[in-house]
C-alpha cells in the first residue's frame, strides 16, 4: 500500500527533510522559551495580546480543532527570535555567543521563508540548518537534562513547601550524620500515595538557599499512587486544567502510577502550597483500581497529545532525559 507521499511524484525528498528539521528546531525553541520565561516570570510570562487575534481565529475553526493552547504556538518565528534576543540572559547558557547566533538565525529565517513560500532552495540549505542544530545540540541537551536534575531541599524545614509535605514522603532525605543525608524510611501499608517535593534550578538563576519566590527555581512535585491503584489520567487532567496558568508542565508516566508537576517558585510558598493542596485533592478523586497494562503501550502518550502543550507524555525527553544520559539531542550526524 502506498502512502500519500508516494503518490506525489514531484515532492522533493530534500525539501521534506528540510521542513522536518525546521519543524524540530522551531518546536524545541518554543519549548525552551516557554520554560525559561515561565520560570522567571510565572503567570505573567507572556503578553497574550501579541497572539490573541491569531489564537482566537484558530479556535473559531471548530470543525478542525487542535490541542494547541500555548500562546507561543501562535507566534511567528520572527517574534519567537525577538523573545530570545530580548531575554538573552535566559538562553546564553544553551546557545552560541549572541553575535554568532544572530548571524546563523538570519540565514535560517531566509531558508525557512523559502520553504514556507514554496520557493526553490539552495543546495546548501539543509547542511546550513543541520550545522546550526549541531552547534546547539549540546545546549538543548543541557536545557532538557537540567529539567530532570532534581535536587532535594535540605534540610526540608528551611523551605515552607518542603516542610509542609514532608510527612507525605516516608522515604524523604534524613540526616544520618552531621551534614550527611540519605533517603531512608518505610511506608505504612495504608498510605495510598507518596508526595515528594524537589527543586530545579535554571542555569541563569542566581544560586540561593531561599527557593521561595526566587526567579529561576522550580518546585518539582511528584505524586506516586500505591496499594494496587493507578491514576485515571483523563479525570485528573480534566480537574487539574484550572491550574494550567500556574503550572509549567504535568508529566505522565507509561504505567499511570505517577504524576509529576512543575511549578515556578516565583509564585511564593503560599500560592505553591495552595496549588499542591488542590492537586492532592484531585489525586484523591482520580484514583482507580490497577488494571493490567494495556496491550497498547502508547495509550498514555496518545492521551497526552490530546491535551495542550503543558501536558507531557512519557516519550517527551523533558519527562525522562537526565544528566546521566549523554546523547545527541537532535541526532544530527555530521556528513562524512
Amino acid at each position: 500500500m502506498f502512502s500519500e507521499l508516494d503518490k506525489i511524484s514531484e515532492v522533493d525528498e530534500n525539501a521534506l527533510a528540510l521542513y522536518a528539521r525546521l519543524w524540530q528546531l522551531e518546536k524545541w525553541l518554543r519549548e525552551m522559551v516557554y520554560v525559561e520565561l515561565k520560570a522567571k516570570k510565572g503567570r505573567n510570562w507572556f503578553n497574550f495580546n501579541r497572539t490573541k487575534k491569531t489564537y482566537e481565529s484558530d479556535k473559531a475553526v471548530t470543525h478542525i480543532p487542535t490541542a494547541d493552547d500555548n500562546p507561543l504556538s501562535f507566534t511567528t518565528f520572527t517574534e519567537l527570535v525577538k523573545l530570545i534576543q530580548n531575554n538573552w540572559d535566559l538562553f546564553s547558557e544553551y546557545l552560541p555567543p549572541k553575535n554568532i547566533w544572530e548571524v546563523k538565525l538570519d540565514e535560517i529565517i531566509h531558508i525557512r521563508n523559502r520553504v514556507a513560500h514554496f520557493r526553490s532552495g539552495h543546495a546548501d540549505d539543509i547542511e546550513r540548518l543541520l550545522q546550526l542544530m549541531r552547534d546547539i545540540d549540546n545546549g538543548f541537551w543541557r536545557f532538557c537534562t537540567d529539567y530532570n536534575d532534581l535536587q532535594p531541599i535540605l534540610p526540608p524545614d528551611r523551605d515552607a513547601v518542603a516542610k509542609k509535605y514532608i510527612d507525605l514522603d516516608p522515604f524523604s532525605f534524613k540526616e544520618v550524620a552531621p551534614d550527611e543525608w540519605a533517603k531512608v524510611g518505610s511506608a505504612p501499608r495504608e498510605l495510598r500515595y507518596i508526595v515528594s517535593i524537589y527543586s530545579l534550578r535554571r542555569r541563569w538563576a542566581d544560586r540561593s538557599e531561599n527557593i521561595d519566590g526566587t526567579p529561576g527555581y522550580i518546585y518539582d512535585v511528584n505524586v506516586h499512587i500505591r496499594n494496587n491503584k493507578q491514576f485515571d489520567y483523563s479525570k485528573f487532567l480534566a480537574a487539574a486544567k484550572k491550574y494550567k496558568a500556574e503550572l509549567i508542565h504535568i508529566c505522565l508516566d507509561t504505567f499511570s502510577s505517577t504524576v509529576r508537576v512543575t511549578i515556578p517558585a516565583i509564585f511564593g510558598s503560599d500560592k505553591v502550597s495552595e496549588i499542591i493542596d488542590g492537586l492532592i485533592n484531585i489525586v484523591e478523586n482520580s484514583m482507580t483500581l490497577h488494571r493490567p497494562i494495556n496491550s497498547d503501550d502508547q495509550a498514555v502518550q496518545k492521551l497526552s497529545e490530546e491535551w495542550p502543550e503543558y501536558v507531557l507524555g512519557p516519550k517527551n525527553p523533558l519527562t525522562f532525559l537526565g544528566p546521566d544520559m549523554p546523547c545527541s539531542f537532535f541526532n544530527v550526524i555530521k556528513s562524512s
